[in-house]
């Protein structure tokens, strides 16, 4: 509330002040006076002191009914100063100086030096708080040599004053010698707090490091050059290995303070203390010129719109921030992405660029040759900016924006994923996204949240009745993989552990998928779904184990002996030596040729010029991303791998190394396929044991049905004949 009237005072909204300080008198805070004494000073600077006057002995009045003697007495100290002051709170100071040092030894002799006794006058008041402050408490400095000391005592009967320097010696010094050679410090003065409240100056370095600037430059008629500010506060104040994160944030703070005003350059600044406070609008103006580029100026005008609270204010800032856009449009020398942050910051508070944002995302996102470049969307500033520029994809890309969308769906980062797939399925184009599933079924780690939006719109019935659409069942598989992946890393990524909470309620939910999937579950497939939660860690969701647990109890008790795992259900990729040979050659082709290829056209395409402007640089840095991510994809699952040649392959049952014969019972035809492993596939009847269309023959025998994806929907096969190949 106090920093509210602070405000109020500044920007002269002088009905809600009376009304704010009204309250404020109801319950005063001491600790506040200061701030309090800030607004009156505001008030007579804009020679207002009739109206200060009247608020401050309200408030002086109502902190001493309080018993608070101490604030009320400085607070009526700092109004005198101001000259907004009147005969009765003259009086009203004059009581309370007798109510909070009326055992003190030294009042009488005080009273009578500043003329107290003889009459109340503002002059005498003001001499007395100047004689008071050469008390016990108060701290001293002495130019010539002693330097800065604190009042250990004051003798009455001889005027006599000890101090206790600094530098821990002790004096004592007859009072006329410390009034004529000494100074007294102000409590709030940098020396001072050195001797007394040294934890508040260093706290205040970590808070409200321009306040501290402000504090220093006050001992250097209230300019002080980067230099002198770091004689005076390191190490006292800041330690030498805090100084550089200290003067960071210092040097930011200060260019956004309105009592200062930064001089010279960047690197050796000279702060300078202003008579007044400079408006936010004016603040802002100074701030943008520090400002290294468009970007950075954007977010100045966001930080100091946030500030602001007055309507008239913000509209200012708002005009200097269309004004701003206009300039750098204008100059065609900013980035599309820094352009696009600023009239999206404009359309955010309902102002209009001379062109329209759609126009700028559009730039942003499509290559020249007219596909999109998804990644470049994190460009962007805010997390704001980035949604606003999904919500302008139709008029940006066209009225075949949704299929531009889905097809490069795996390639869009995080931070919009959620936000894109719900304007897909606002526009009724949710089930277009299936044809996405199975490129990303078999690698939900590598598509974390990509695997739970498919899988909420799999429970949302937006694949109802499609081709190929997977199974209750199938789908909570991967799901419960996804589950046990984002498991293994929720400590350490706070993403992946926020989409796990909201996997565990779409799983267990009233209407969850689970409930679904367990509904006539066969045991097989049961089997299947414990031997992901027996990978999954016994800190895995408790919800999503009970549930299964309970199905299981219900249905199928003797699964609980937790047999020993297939081979092809542990955490490997298998594969034959051929298979591995082949992936390795790959690998080794990224890595010695592709990807130094490609470096050298990031150079060639950076010698071309402004790379801000620069497509074939963007497409070389793009695909040099592309190449290092496949690398690092293609290392993990190398060193994952294990040869199909080195396990007990059954005899009886599917399974990766096997040779299996079907037949669709519904039209007798026969196919045979090997089931190896995904860089075995060297033609149309070998198929990857990880994928949806091996996922289903999987441990089965002979003569058991299964069901097949196909591009017409799903059929049942009878499974003829099984054969060893390894």
């Amino acid at each position: 509330m106090t920093q509210d009237l602070v405000h109020l005072a500044r920007s002269q909204q002088l009905d809600s002040l009376e009304q704010a300080w009204g309250q404020a008198t109801q319950a005063p805070q001491p600790d506040h006076t200061d701030r309090y004494a800030t607004v009156i000073d505001l008030l007579c600077e804009r020679d207002m002191a009739s109206r200060a006057l009247g608020m401050a002995t309200a408030m002086v009045e109502s902190l001493a009914t309080r018993g608070q003697t101490q604030a009320a007495l400085e607070l009526g100290f700092r109004v005198m100063r101001r000259s907004a002051h009147n005969d009765a709170l003259a009086k009203t100071i004059v009581d309370l100086i007798d109510k909070r040092y009326g055992d003190q030894e030294w009042l009488p002799p005080l009273k009578t030096r500043s003329g107290l006794v003889a009459a109340v006058t503002v002059n005498n008041i003001l001499e007395f708080d100047r004689l008071r402050r050469y008390t016990q408490g108060f701290v001293v400095y002495h130019g010539a040599g002693w330097g800065e000391g604190t009042i250990e005592g004051f003798a009455a009967a001889n005027q006599e004053v000890t101090v206790r320097f600094a530098s821990g010696r002790t004096e004592t010094f007859p009072l006329d010698t410390l009034l004529t050679s000494f100074k007294s410090l102000d409590p709030n003065d940098l020396r001072a707090m050195k001797l007394q409240r040294m934890e508040q100056l260093q706290k205040e370095a970590e808070d409200d490091p321009s306040a501290l600037i402000r504090r220093t430059a006050g001992l250097y008629r209230g300019t002080i050059t980067s230099q002198q500010l770091k004689n005076e506060l390191s190490p006292s104040v800041v330690s030498t290995k805090d100084w550089n994160g200290f003067w960071k944030r210092a040097k930011t703070a200060a260019a956004r303070d309105p009592w200062l005003k930064v001089e010279g350059s960047a690197t050796r600044p000279t702060f300078v203390l202003r008579n007044k406070p400079v408006s936010l609008v004016e603040e802002a103006s100074v701030a943008l010129t520090h400002a290294n580029d468009f970007g950075q100026r954007i977010g100045v005008l966001r930080d100091y719109l946030a500030r602001s609270e007055d309507p008239e204010m913000r509209n200012q800032i708002l005009d200097l921030a269309s004004k701003t856009v206009e300039q750098a449009i204008e100059e065609k020398k900013a980035s599309h992405a820094h352009i696009l942050d600023g009239i999206l910051f404009l359309e955010e508070h309902g102002f209009r660029a001379s062109i329209p944002a759609a126009q700028e995302v559009r730039a942003l996102l499509v290559k020249d040759d007219g596909s999109l470049r998804p990644t470049a969307i994190d460009r962007l500033a805010t997390q704001a900016s980035r949604e606003h520029a999904i919500e302008l994809l139709p008029q940006a890309l066209g009225e075949n924006w949704c299929d531009q969308c889905i097809v490069t769906l795996t390639e869009w980062p995080n931070s919009v994923l959620e936000k894109l797939v719900d304007r897909i399925n606002l526009a009724g184009n949710g089930g277009q996204c299936l044809a996405v599933w199975e490129k990303i079924a078999p690698y939900p780690r590598r598509f974390p949240l990509l695997t739970y939006l498919l899988g909420k719109q799999f429970c949302d019935g937006l694949f109802e009745g499609m081709e190929n659409a997977p199974t209750a069942m199938a789908m909570g598989r991967v799901l419960l993989h996804l589950g046990r992946i984002l498991n293994e890393d929720r400590k350490k990524n706070l993403l992946h552990s926020r989409i796990l909470g909201r996997l565990t309620s779409l799983l267990t939910g009233k209407r969850g998928l689970l409930h679904r999937a367990l509904d006539g579950i066969s045991r097989e497939d049961l089997q299947t779904y414990l031997g992901i939660l027996g990978r999954s860690g016994d800190d895995f969701p408790q919800d999503i184990v009970d549930l299964i647990d309970r199905k299981v109890i219900d249905d199928y008790p003797e699964l609980l002996a937790k047999p020993e795992l297939p081979f092809w259900e542990k955490d490997h990729i298998f594969t034959t030596r051929e298979g591995l040979r082949r992936i390795k050659d790959d690998y080794r082709l990224l890595v010695e040729e592709k990807i130094p290829a490609n470096s050298k056209a990031i150079g060639a395409a950076a010698a071309l010029g402004d790379l801000s402007e620069n497509s074939e640089w963007e497409s070389a840095m793009e695909e040099q991303r592309n190449l290092t991510g496949r690398a690092q994809d293609m290392d993990q699952q190398i060193r994952s791998a294990r040869l199909i040649e080195d396990q007990d392959v059954p005899e009886d049952r599917v399974a990766p190394g096997t040779k299996v014969t079907l037949v669709d019972t519904a039209t007798q035809a026969k196919v045979t396929y090997k089931v190896l492993g995904p860089w075995d596939i060297v033609d149309d009847h070998t198929i990857n044991y990880l994928a949806p269309m091996a996922q289903g023959l999987l441990g089965k025998q002979v003569g058991e049905l299964a069901a097949m994806p196909g591009q017409h929907g799903a059929s049942e096969v009878r499974i003829e004949a099984i054969e060893r190949l390894v």
